[in-house]
């Protein structure tokens, strides 16, 4: 069967057209249950993505947006085609055994294969660079072809200790691969000759010029690009206590290879200082002088994930209660995402990394170190129940940003609002903890920062800094009615339900451009650090009506 439907955003439109089909089978032979199938889906994508189309126009601060002196302008040309059709073919298969040991131990084992072809637009208007000193775009193709070994092998036991059922072994491994990277090649619609995208420095308002600006931007696919990749592991402990109290001890992890992130890949190679830092000449010319920015897409990302899980439930009759306590630790090296507007706490674009510097590798946006869940449902009186859900989280990473290029490593990719060029530095004898005020008028102490020295890079890392955590808490109480009328299983439900009772002020991501970086020996921004949103509501109390039949 096909399906087709429309995708949209502010800025995009997707009407994608997929004819498929599927075959699996299941057949037991003694103690072993095996499984298999296979897919074949062929895909077209008919993109509508003006995304530029209008134009960005960038201010250093308050008093250049009033002079209308524009730091920077980026956008598509007049002429540029916002459309492309891609079409390509996605097929897999798969075979497993789950082989039952004893009555006390079972194991699996499987292997997946998955491949798609490589997605090509049918008029021709793919671009882009072979090899990254290319002067011209390569027409016809987004990059080499798509990789065809993407074996994935999964094994898993589960082993009852006693026999008893009441102590349990788990664990499994599995990889498993993003074969479909076709959503990645949005980005490559602004690309010459057919689509420019102009990026001009110090631009002319409302009329930027144009004649310095045309096809001095690309935004290629790594040509030998690698399907990204994920080694999934875990492992746990299941005992049943009295009463029907069930603990759960376990660890999961999983280690990501060749993720896919973007940068600007076209920028001079500074000095190597003896102390291991770099500097930027201000004469520092990109290496390919054909074109200023060359935002690829690549897939050299990496990510590390651990976490203990801690899981505690009890039931009865008329009671379930449940603890769920995670502690986790997840590092990667940018986070990846196909739209630079994705970013909110941390860029989505990987910093310059010269000289094999891991000047990208930091807590992922979305770490949480700690994650507690709470939830109990208690039935009374025979018509009654209440609920409650309480839930804290810790804050997020957050990562401090100066406006301008001070590095002049000409490190200039598509950004978010808020975000910067370069990183400050923290103040000599400054730590992360002590940077951080925890006050939502101004989340960080700008003591603690300074901008860093012209042509060097600032020493605050990527997400080293922590932000507000999250604490809410929602009850609900439930008066059940008979309605045999309706049907056998038929009542009326009344609800009161409550949305964070405590009404907690539960705080967004501050501001987090500390510098302009315009001049030396400058003041931190009066914004920096200011919060002006939340991520949950207020206390909300709603009623309500259900009736089941």
């Amino acid at each position: 069967p096909g399906r087709f439907g429309p995708q949209t955003s502010a800025d995009l439109v997707i009407k994608q057209g997929v004819i498929g089909g599927e075959y699996s089978f299941v057949t037991a032979r003694g103690s072993h249950l095996i499984k298999g199938g296979a897919l074949v889906e062929h895909y077209k994508d008919d993109l509508y993505n003006p995304t530029f189309s209008l134009g960005i126009y960038t201010f250093g601060n308050l008093e250049g947006f009033l002079r209308n002196t524009p730091t920077r302008f980026i956008g598509l040309t007049p002429e540029a085609s916002l459309f492309r059709l891609w079409n390509f073919t996605l097929m897999g298969a798969y075979l497993q055994d789950q082989y039952r040991v004893s009555d006390r131990l079972s194991v699996q084992a499987g292997l997946r294969w998955e491949m798609t072809t490589l997605p090509k637009d049918v008029e021709g208007r793919d671009s882009t660079l072979v090899t990254l000193s290319d002067t011209a775009p390569t027409l016809g193709q987004p990059y080499g072809s798509s990789p065809k070994l993407n074996f994935s092998p999964r094994v898993s036991f589960a082993w009852d200790v006693k026999g008893d059922g009441k102590l349990a072994v788990r664990g499994g491994y599995g990889l498993y691969f993003n074969v479909n990277n076709q959503q990645n090649l949005i980005v490559t619609i602004t690309n010459p000759p057919v689509t420019p995208r102009a990026v001009i420095a110090n631009p002319t308002f409302p009329d930027p010029p144009f004649a310095r600006g045309i096809a001095n931007t690309i935004r290629p696919v790594q040509w030998d690009l690698q399907n990204p990749r994920a080694h999934v592991f875990n492992m746990n402990v299941q005992k049943e206590f009295w009463g029907n109290t069930v603990l759960t001890v376990g660890y999961a992890g999983s280690v990501g290879k060749h993720l896919l992130r973007s940068g600007d890949v076209n920028v001079p190679t500074p000095e190597l200082r003896s102390d291991g830092t770099v500097f930027y000449s201000a004469t520092g010319t990109r290496p390919n002088t054909a074109f200023t920015v060359i935002e690829q897409k690549t897939s050299d990302g990496e990510s590390w994930y651990n976490a203990g899980i801690f899981d505690l439930r009890h039931t009865t009759g008329s009671l379930r209660l449940q603890a769920s306590y995670t502690l986790a630790e997840a590092i990667d090296t940018t986070q990846a995402s196909t739209f630079f507007s994705d970013a909110t706490n941390g860029t989505t674009s990987a910093f310059p990394e010269p000289h094999g510097i891991e000047y990208n590798k930091g807590p992922a946006d979305f770490n949480a170190t700690h994650n507690l869940v709470l939830t109990g449902t208690w039935n009374f009186l025979d018509n009654w129940q209440v609920s409650m859900i309480g839930r804290y989280r810790s804050g997020n990473p957050l990562t401090a940003f100066v406006a301008n290029n001070r590095s002049r490593s000409r490190w200039s990719p598509s950004l978010g609002p808020g975000l910067g060029f370069d990183r400050p530095s923290l103040a000599p004898g400054r730590t992360a903890e002590s940077a951080v005020t925890g006050n939502p008028d101004q989340w960080f102490d700008p003591t603690a920062f300074v901008l860093q020295p012209a042509g060097t890079l600032g020493n605050s890392e990527r997400g080293q800094f922590t932000g507000p955590d999250l604490r809410t808490v929602d009850l609900s109480l439930v008066r059940f009615f008979s309605l045999k009328s309706l049907s056998e299983r038929g009542r009326l439900e009344f609800r009161i339900e409550a949305f964070n009772i405590f009404n907690r002020a539960n705080f967004g991501v501050p501001a987090l451009l500390a510098f302009t970086g315009a001049a030396d020996n400058e003041a931190p921004l009066s914004t920096f650090g200011r919060i002006r949103t939340t991520v949950t509501s207020s206390r909300q109390i709603q009623l309500g009506l259900r009736v089941n039949f």
